[in-house]
């Protein structure tokens, strides 16, 4: 996988991670559309299998739960627990996109924007 293209889902999952992990009952609406947004911006990137496929669904779920934890408002120790499953779901997620071994054919690697350059459209 390309670094620029690895660099970016690091990147991606890091801002998940680090969004469950400072989320609270003020912003608990927005994280489960948050969480998907962040994950489809890593899945066009990979080629999917079914470990994939499980890991993204259980990061999502976990995620959401999570957050229906803290709309709730349930007891601390409830949604501290659903924070740790959400987080070691992202992890587990993490995990199978290392073993991810190439980007989609049809996903940009070349995003025209080298150092600042456009680069110009062939043709």
């Amino acid at each position: 996988m390309p670094d620029e293209v690895q660099n970016y889902l690091t990147s991606e999952i890091e801002t998940l991670r680090s969004a469950v992990f400072r989320a609270g009952a003020l912003n608990a609406k927005t994280l489960g559309p948050a969480a998907e947004r962040h994950l489809d911006n890593v899945l066009r990137f990979v080629t999917m299998s079914s470990a994939l496929e499980d890991a993204a669904y259980l990061a999502v779920t976990r995620v959401a739960a999570f957050a229906r934890a803290l709309y709730a408002q349930v007891p601390v120790a409830e949604s501290e627990a659903a924070r740790r499953e959400a987080l070691a779901a992202v992890d587990a997620l993490a995990l199978q996109l290392d073993g991810a071994a190439r980007p989609k054919a049809d996903a940009p690697t070349d995003r025209g924007h080298v150092e600042g350059v456009r680069q110009p459209l062939a043709g």
